[in-house]
């Protein structure tokens, strides 16, 4: 499956992914490449690991001209960096993305980034993907369609519209719904989020969890939370297969 994890900043949506990034891990279902495609890059401090280099200094640097040697194609360099910059881990690989494209024309950079991507998923059984507020990314950097979204909501206005939105952009990506798509409510029950269940296969609500308050705070990997733990539990109905 082709996993992508969207919601408004702020909502959890970080720990959502690492928590399903867990579950995965827990049922087998491995190898996972999980792809860091926000901004902000923090799926690595929830994994507890540190991130590589990101995509996007490679795309400047092919962009920009620098770095590549003369002798060396365009793709067989990106390919050798991104190489680099898969930070390895036991059942799962870590690919940060990085920041947004600067001024300019990056059609060319992110063709190669694509089918970089498309290949490199070919040796996992999942992809997840960490992703920005919107879907912008897929359409821009990978040609694979989501099999499972995963929206994350809190009670605020704005979690709900960027759901919404987020739904509907995938339509015009593809012509019609996503296969599959789950509601996750992130401490908050589905009467306050404003959302309607209709859309979605499953709605699951995360309570308040003080362990990934502690955890975030030293650091620690969401992935070694503890099995009493609230948020961890009700990921536990969460559906591996598609």
């Amino acid at each position: 499956m082709i996993v992508a994890v969207v919601g408004k900043g702020g909502v959890g949506k970080t720990t959502i992914a690492a928590l399903i990034l867990r579950r995965l891990i827990e049922c087998g279902e491995t190898p996972v490449l999980a792809i860091d495609a926000d901004p902000s890059n923090c799926l690595g401090h929830a994994l507890g690991i540190a991130a590589g280099p990101t995509l996007a200094d490679m795309r400047e640097e092919l962009r920009n001209g620098t770095g590549r040697p003369p002798s060396m194609s365009s793709s067989e360099w990106f390919a050798l960096q991104a190489e680099e910059a898969m930070v390895e881990n036991a059942g799962f690989d870590l690919l940060t993305m990085g920041r947004p494209e600067g001024k300019g024309c990056y059609c060319y950079v992110n063709n190669l980034i694509r089918d970089h991507l498309d290949r490199l998923a070919r040796s996992y059984r999942h992809v997840l993907v960490d992703c920005e507020a919107g879907l912008e990314h897929l359409s821009r950097r990978t040609s694979g369609r989501a099999d499972v979204l995963v929206c994350v909501a809190n009670r605020s206005r704005m979690a709900a519209e960027t759901v919404r939105r987020s739904l509907d952009l995938y339509r015009d990506m593809h012509d019609g719904p996503p296969p599959r798509a789950d509601l996750v409510l992130n401490q908050c029950e589905a009467g306050q989020a404003g959302i309607s269940s209709a859309p979605f296969r499953h709605v699951l609500e995360v309570p308040q969890d003080p362990q990934i308050a502690e955890f975030d705070s030293t650091g620690a990997s969401l992935l070694s939370l503890h099995a009493p733990s609230p948020a961890v539990a009700a990921l536990a109905s969460w559906e591996v297969r598609g």
